[in-house]
């Protein structure tokens, strides 16, 4: 736990100098690409003021507060995928990351840490942004909605922690993984429900989203904070939420460790 904090602060320390650019990447890049489009499209297919298809869908017509959501899980896994991206491109460039790794620290520790410092910036700017959409858009959340979220955010983070891995091993790998790990993290965020309700795919596409930790999260946070209509029973979604981050956190933590080991033993860990 101590490693996992040292590395927090490191992290933290290096994005204070490119505030900008974490910003960039797990709050403006949600927002331009997936939720303003989707709020203004929505918008313009208002009824009388409201949203009836999203109601009808969804059981809610609260649009504002429905998109806001998918933006706050949107920038979580933005900001866990691109944190280690981001870290161990950084380290590699400046060549430290050779040395790093030869210190008796668990290689996964500095996952960990990139993975916590995305999600402490994401929460931070989400945060900021929810507070906009309710004091300006009209967004409304149940208050013992959002506390019992605080949880379903918990399990997500070993979800988001699996995709972190999944990207470190990429980027050993592939070096220059981004033309991979951009469309990959984007198609993740998209399938999960961020800005259209999963039940307007066709039957046999959509049970292919229910891999994912995000579908589950996003689906229980938004029936606990806006009293959805969720895709399965509730017991269920917990079911498939937590039965989706432990796999993508134990499939993900393999995957990183082969790749360490592959690219350590070939001394190929610092090429670009």
């Amino acid at each position: 736990m101590l490693v996992v904090t040292a590395i927090v602060r490191r992290e933290f320390q290096v994005q204070r100098r490119y505030p900008l650019s974490m910003i960039n990447l797990v709050l403006l890049t949600p927002l331009y690409e997936m939720a303003l489009p989707a709020l203004l499209l929505g918008s313009a297919f208002l009824v009388n003021g409201s949203a009836v298809g999203l109601a009808t869908m969804a059981g809610t017509d609260d649009l504002a507060g429905w998109l806001g959501l998918g933006l706050l899980v949107a920038s979580l896994l933005v900001g866990a995928v691109w944190g280690v991206s981001g870290t161990l491109k950084s380290d590699r460039d400046t060549g430290v990351l050779e040395h790093s790794f030869a210190t008796p620290v668990p290689r996964e520790s500095f996952v960990v840490g990139a993975v916590l410092t995305g999600t402490l910036f994401t929460l931070v700017a989400s945060g900021l942004l929810l507070a906009f959409a309710i004091g300006f858009l009209g967004a409304s959340y149940r208050l013992t909605g959002v506390l019992l979220s605080v949880p379903v955010l918990l399990v997500m983070l070993l979800g988001n922690c699996g995709f972190g891995y999944l990207t470190g091993a990429a980027t050993l790998r592939l070096r220059r993984p981004d033309s991979l790990v951009d469309p990959l993290t984007t198609l993740a965020s998209v399938f999960s429900g961020i800005t259209f309700p999963l039940t307007v795919l066709p039957p046999l596409v959509r049970p292919l989203t229910y891999v994912l930790p995000t579908t589950w999260g996003l689906d229980i946070i938004r029936h606990l904070s806006l009293g959805t209509t969720p895709l399965l029973p509730l017991p269920y979604e917990v079911v498939g939420l937590v039965g989706t981050s432990t796999a993508f956190l134990l499939v993900g933590r393999w995957a990183f460790v082969r790749a360490e080991r592959q690219v350590t033993t070939a001394g190929t860990l610092t090429q670009f």
